[in-house]
């Protein structure tokens, strides 16, 4: 039985500790829209089998707010909804539900079977961020007006990001999301929070880098 022990003992000990995800969020990023530098909020917010996140972006003219909700169970987020918002009027939105998906840009909506996991760009980073950055089998990302298929998420590098006002240790990743690359940087001093997200969509690239946060209502890192 010792024999036996020890080897399990060791095998938990090299298994990678998922962060847990706060009751609550607010990260505030400087955001890149082309060439300009814009302010961008992110809110992250759960309630016992549910999750909320709102982003928001403000772009010359008008403001972009991308929503999304649905159901967590563990370490897992299950979407059922995606709003992509601009100017107050709904510009694309996707629906899971009953193994089908509903999306595309408004009044021009199409519903295909959802095979695998399908996420928003904001959705997938905190399951990137609750499971140590394990890209679930089978997934598949959507702005609301498309589907794109997913290829491996690789590693690449760490790097120091202010965060607070103080320096802090990021770990960064690329994914493929159909012909462009998506990044993702977590924190994982902060329980692995999205420290950036990059991607472009529409010709445009959103580059949004964490600038300061607070996780339960809490700045960090506390002063």
């Amino acid at each position: 039985m010792k024999k036996l022990i020890l080897p399990l003992m060791i095998a938990a000990l090299s298994v990678p500790a998922m962060a847990e995800l706060p009751q609550s969020a607010v990260l505030q990023y400087s955001g890149s829209f082309g060439k300009l530098r814009l302010p961008a909020t992110m809110t992250f917010t759960r309630s016992g089998g549910s999750y909320k996140i709102v982003s928001n972006i403000k772009v010359p003219l008008y403001s972009i707010r991308f929503e999304s909700g649905g159901s967590i169970s563990g370490n897992t987020l299950q979407p059922s909804y995606y709003k992509d918002v601009r100017g107050g009027k709904l510009y694309a939105q996707a629906k899971f539900g009953g193994g089908k998906i509903t999306y595309g840009k408004a009044g021009k909506q199409k519903t295909e079977a959802d095979s695998g996991s399908t996420m928003d760009l904001f959705t997938l980073a905190w399951q990137l961020a609750a499971n140590d950055a394990k890209l679930p089998a089978g997934t598949r990302i959507t702005n609301g007006k498309k589907i794109y298929r997913v290829g491996s998420l690789n590693s690449a590098g760490s790097a120091q990001y202010k965060i607070g006002g103080t320096a802090t240790t990021v770990n960064r990743y690329r994914v493929t999301r159909g012909d462009d690359t998506v990044s993702y940087a977590f924190a994982p001093e902060f329980n692995n929070i999205p420290a950036q997200i990059s991607y472009t969509d529409d010709g445009k690239t959103y580059n949004l880098r964490l600038t300061s946060v607070k996780i339960n209502g809490q700045s960090v890192p506390s002063k």
